[in-house]
C-alpha cells in the first residue's frame, strides 16, 4: 500500500516537473473525431485561483454533445477545488458568451501530499454545442487564511459524440 502511495507521488513530481519545464498551453489539441465519436483533451498549469481549459473548435458540420469528462487536478497546498464547470463558447478565449455551462465536480475527495492537494473528476454529463463551438472547462479553487500562493494544474479529457441536429 505504501508503494503505491509512493509511486502516485513520483509521478505527480515527474509530472509536474515536466509541466514547468513545458510551455504553458492548452491550444496544442488534436481531437479524435472517428464516425461520430469526438475526444479532446486540453492541459494547463497556472498561478492563480481560476483555470479555464480551451479544447480545440468543435467540427464546423455537426452538433458537439459532450457526455462524459474527466479531469486530473491539483491544487497548492491550502487551496481546495472550488466550482468545476464544462461549457461552450462562440469564441476561443470568451468562455461563458453563450450563458450556458454545467457543474462537473460532484462530490469529490482530494488526496493530500505534502505540498499539493490531488483531485480525480470523473462524470457523466449532457451538454450539446452547436457546430464550431469551443468546449471549456474552467476550474475554481477556494482558499483557507494564509495559503500558500495559488496554483492550479489540470489534465483534462472530453468525450462524446457529433449528430447532424
Amino acid at each position: 500500500m505504501r508503494f503505491a502511495e509512493f509511486a502516485k507521488v513520483t509521478l505527480a513530481l515527474l509530472g509536474f516537473l515536466l509541466v514547468f519545464a513545458a510551455p504553458v498551453q492548452a491550444q496544442n489539441n488534436k481531437p479524435v473525431r472517428s464516425g461520430n465519436w469526438y475526444e479532446d483533451r486540453a492541459s494547463i498549469n497556472i498561478g492563480g485561483n481560476l483555470a479555464t481549459l480551451w479544447f480545440a473548435q468543435a467540427p464546423a458540420d455537426k452538433f458537439l454533445n459532450i457526455t462524459h469528462v474527466a479531469c486530473d487536478i491539483e491544487t497548492a497546498l491550502g487551496w481546495m477545488l472550488g466550482r468545476t464547470s464544462v461549457g461552450g463558447s462562440t469564441t476561443n478565449g470568451m468562455a461563458g458568451d453563450l450563458g450556458r455551462s454545467q457543474s462537473i465536480r460532484g462530490t469529490v475527495e482530494a488526496e493530500v501530499s505534502i505540498s499539493f492537494r490531488y483531485y480525480s473528476v470523473v462524470t457523466d454529463t449532457f451538454l450539446k454545442l452547436g457546430p464550431g463551438r469551443f468546449p471549456f472547462i474552467s476550474i475554481t479553487s477556494a482558499s483557507a487564511p494564509n495559503a500558500n500562493p495559488s496554483q492550479v494544474i489540470a489534465d483534462c479529457t472530453i468525450v462524446g459524440n457529433l449528430s447532424d441536429d
